[in-house]
């Protein structure tokens, strides 16, 4: 059952979301989401470059958010613009995120503090505004929370219905989001050192999801001859680390369609990667050449200026973290925006503070290991705006450690 003061709460949230859809929503689906989906839904294939006349299988992206765009359009039944559907069904995961941010709470927290919580959580502007896009974020969110709630629901109790629940999440986030691989690898060291390890659950977790994505797997070694889910590591890798990078990378795609290269920038530091780029060949690893070109040239670049490129990604760190001071995404400054996200990265950090002095938990320990392995992990990239929403579960659980001390201050100070 849920709380009925968590309703006071959701339904609002629900209102808002549809609202703020209603004026600020896409027309269409973005450049990459719009190219990969009609070649599935023409030409029945995961591809995104057509070269020379051919549909080039692709690993570009993961592949559920495609899953779920095309679910939502066997759902419209072609009665109506199926992106309305993909807008509504993102509102409802993201109400239904709220009731799984306070089950996560209530594992830290009493129900007073999980529900101030969850009323901050369900009007995140950021995340308000994240219904408005076509984009992977309210579903990450959604699969995030899940793995978060039985990630500790595992830790108690490693049945069989929940270790086979716990995969098919882990499962699903891996086919979402590339970094999730370094994620789910933690969470099986996690649990190997923690106190109520169980080997045998351990490893059928594991082999239950690797079972889970195998089908795609598989069909990505038949085409590249290569085990892995994403392949665009090297080129978020280089967009993070070139020549011309701030910490919201560099961001105009290097399309290899001639028509396109008119974008291209006139530097001397890419003759060489536009060279190299020229002269790949189009087959079926075409992808996997491309992206290691860009591995290669992303290195030589960190290697040639550490110093530089240190100092860039220290900088992804504490913008990822807090605010990008030089961002020159539009409407980013806006104080809807921007004076929200300070607030909850300054009280998330004095609530690690206070959490690590007075508390000590597997749970709470595994919950900021993973945040931190994010920051971290992206921040070897590039940072853009959304993609704070990947740790925004965090920093208001943490936010909350600071809010309950303060309420218990209050509450000292107010019964002497």
């Amino acid at each position: 059952m849920i709380d009925k003061k968590l309703l006071f709460i959701l339904i609002p949230s629900f209102l808002i979301k549809i609202i703020f859809l209603f004026f600020f929503h896409e027309a269409t689906l973005g450049n990459e989401w719009r190219v990969l989906f009609n070649n599935f839904d023409k030409f029945k294939i995961f591809s995104y470059y057509n070269l020379q006349g051919e549909n080039l299988p692709s690993s570009y992206m993961p592949p559920l958010y495609l899953i779920f765009l095309f679910i939502n359009k066997l759902l419209s039944f072609d009665l109506f613009n199926f992106i309305f559907m993909v807008y509504f069904s993102q509102v409802c995961l993201s109400t239904i995120s709220v009731i799984l941010f306070y089950k996560l709470c209530q594992n830290f927290f009493d129900r007073r503090i999980s529900l101030i919580g969850s009323l901050f959580f369900a009007f995140i502007p950021l995340l308000i505004f994240s219904n408005a896009l076509i984009s992977s974020a309210s579903l990450q969110i959604f699969l995030y929370l899940l793995f978060l709630n039985f990630c500790i629901k595992f830790l108690e109790d490693s049945s069989k219905v929940n270790t086979f629940t716990f995969a098919v999440i882990c499962a699903l986030c891996l086919l979402l989001r590339g970094e999730f691989l370094v994620i789910f690898v933690l969470t099986i060291i996690f649990f190997f050192l923690s106190r109520n390890k169980k080997i045998t659950k351990l490893i059928s977790l594991i082999i239950i999801t690797l079972l889970l994505i195998s089908p795609y797997l598989i069909r990505n070694y038949i085409n590249t001859s290569k085990i892995h889910i994403v392949n665009v590591t090297g080129y978020a890798l280089w967009k993070g680390n070139n020549h011309l990078s701030k910490v919201e990378g560099y961001h105009i795609p290097l399309s290899p369609k001639i028509e396109r290269r008119i974008n291209w920038p006139d530097v001397p530091e890419f003759k060489m990667l536009y060279e190299k780029l020229d002269n790949l060949k189009i087959n079926r690893n075409y992808e996997i050449e491309r992206d290691k070109i860009f591995l290669d040239e992303a290195k030589k670049n960190i290697l040639s200026d550490k110093k530089k490129y240190f100092h860039l990604y220290f900088k992804k760190v504490l913008s990822y973290y807090f605010i990008d001071i030089d961002s020159s995404i539009e409407n980013y400054y806006s104080p809807f925006h921007i004076y929200p996200l300070i607030m909850l990265s300054i009280l998330s950090l004095i609530g690690i503070i206070i959490c690590f002095t007075k508390k000590n938990s597997e749970k709470i320990l595994f919950v900021f290991v993973t945040m931190i392995c994010l920051i971290f992990l992206i921040s070897l990239f590039y940072i853009l705006p959304r993609y704070k929403i990947s740790i925004i579960i965090f920093q208001t659980l943490f936010s909350l450690y600071a809010i309950e001390h303060i309420v218990e201050k209050f509450k000292n100070k107010y019964n002497k």
